[in-house]
């Protein structure tokens, strides 16, 4: 049996709002180096995960600092995962509950979860 434990985290005013535009930038980091990969693979070319990362990293390290450099990698694990789920279709060994939707691939927005 796994076991969770639940935190809640209790800021002031100032903390909430230096967490939400960290949450905002990271959001902006991820949609980012995700539409510069989807722009190369709309036009069939190789998707540069080095390229991109760099890129992104230079434009958000300013904020973000080395977290920019790990959503660029979480974003190409979750594209190299994308690439293996085709070539599973391709050989026929893909299941058919999972949807390779480009979509899948996702964005994420920052909201208020309350």
């Amino acid at each position: 049996m796994k076991r969770t434990n639940v935190v809640k985290l209790v800021v002031d005013k100032n903390i909430h709002e230096k967490l939400k535009e960290l949450a905002i930038m990271t959001a902006k980091c991820w949609n980012e180096v995700n539409w510069l990969r989807m722009q190369q693979f709309k036009k069939g070319e190789r998707i540069d995960f080095i390229k991109t990362e760099k890129e992104v990293y230079e434009k958000y390290k300013h904020v973000l600092k080395v977290n920019a450099q790990q959503v660029a990698r979480k974003n190409a694990e979750i594209w190299r995962s994308f690439f293996s789920l085709i070539k599973e279709r391709k050989k026929g060994s893909y299941r058919s509950g999972l949807n390779l939707d480009l979509q899948a691939i996702g964005r994420i927005r920052v909201g208020n979860t309350n």
